[in-house]
């Protein structure tokens, strides 16, 4: 029996969710009978369309949570086949049954809301309570995303997988695009700048470590989020700190390639692909203690308090005077600590899950 597959997220996420989306739906292939976007089983062809049809989308999904009678004329989704969600938010708009599968990179909104725009937590609460109500076949990102579930949601579900993200190749690429402004040497940082991202103390932290009065520089690369503007204010004016807002592919690279040691210090993340892109990329990582950063990085990161700005001032500090042997030591226990993460095994996963919980032998 093939899969269908809810790729609503398509329209407006430009996240990880989106490359990872890709990818399942590519490696799943004939698996997949059919792909949904919204109430529409193609992706539109033009940008206009897009737009009006990711509204539409979330029109519908605001209406399932907050207001169901205006959405009551219109039925819920539902295929002769199981249904893939790759987020929470599409089961909403679906009945969804016990067969179905679920993806879920994690219960933030829920366990940290305010963290996240107003009310957000109130629309994955109503997900998970539908998800709570069929219990379906839950799959997630990471074991952190997996035990903060269940610790909410109990444990009877027919099954439960971790299917890490695989990296991804747009890393491995040679072309590279310099920054324009850039000292060296530095440290990295990569994600939306906000509160979720920490990037606030961090940027204090980097002030206290004396780094910059050493010659460092502090580089922070990524789109805005809630609580962008007191990181941004702040960065402005700490000596030593960059702030290169959205990086493309090839100026990202270039990061990479050339800083000395990488920072990722959130509250909260899903799952945390910059660590394992600074990984392959041969840098040393400073991340949150106890998160789900730490199991992505392994074993060989430094670790620090994500509230503690004295102890990432230490971090920063440790990663900048860190001698050559032990980078070298840390970097290659790193590496081996990658392979669970190789982009082949991952999607083979994948298709051995889509084969177990559809009863195809192939």
């Amino acid at each position: 029996m093939p899969l269908d597959v809810d790729f609503s997220l398509a329209f407006n996420d430009r996240t990880g969710k989106l490359f990872l989306g890709r990818e399942i739906i590519a490696t799943l292939g004939a698996r997949v009978a059919s792909v949904r976007y919204g109430r529409l089983r193609q992706f539109p062809r033009s940008d206009l369309g897009r737009r009006l049809a990711g509204r539409l989308t979330h029109w519908e999904t605001i209406a399932r949570a907050f207001e169901p009678q205006l959405a009551a004329p219109l039925p819920r989704l539902r295929t002769p086949y199981p249904t893939l969600h790759l987020d929470p938010l599409s089961v909403l708009r679906h009945r969804l049954q016990e067969r179905d599968i679920v993806l879920c990179h994690d219960v933030g909104p829920l366990t940290h809301p305010d963290e996240f725009a107003p009310r957000v937590d109130e629309l994955y609460a109503g997900a998970y309570a539908a998800i709570r109500a069929a219990r379906p076949h839950m799959v997630f990102v990471s074991r952190t995303s997996q035990q903060a579930f269940h610790a909410l949601f109990g444990e009877d579900y027919p099954s439960s997988t971790v299917i890490y993200i695989p990296v991804r190749q747009e890393m491995s690429a040679t072309s590279v695009s310099p920054p324009a402004d850039h000292g060296t040497p530095f440290l990295l940082t990569v994600g939306s700048l906000g509160r979720r991202k920490n990037q606030a103390l961090c940027i204090e932290a980097f002030a206290r470590s004396g780094l910059a009065a050493q010659g460092w520089h502090y580089v922070l690369a990524g789109g805005h989020e809630p609580g962008a503007d007191e990181a941004i204010a702040l960065g402005m004016k700490t000596e030593g700190v960059i702030l290169r807002g959205y990086a493309g592919e090839p100026e990202l690279r270039w990061l990479y390639r050339h800083a000395s040691g990488f920072v990722l210090m959130s509250r909260l993340e899903g799952f945390g692909m910059p660590v394992i892109e600074a990984i392959e990329h041969d840098l040393p990582c400073l991340v949150t203690e106890s998160s789900v950063l730490a199991e992505v990085g392994g074993p060989s990161t430094l670790r620090a308090d994500a509230t503690d700005v004295e102890a990432i001032a230490a971090g920063m500090r440790a990663l900048a005077r860190m001698p050559p042997a032990e980078r070298a030591e840390r970097v290659a226990r790193s590496r081996a600590h990658l392979a669970q993460f190789d982009r082949e095994r991952v999607l083979g996963q994948w298709r051995q899950l889509a084969d177990r919980l559809t009863g195809d032998a192939r």
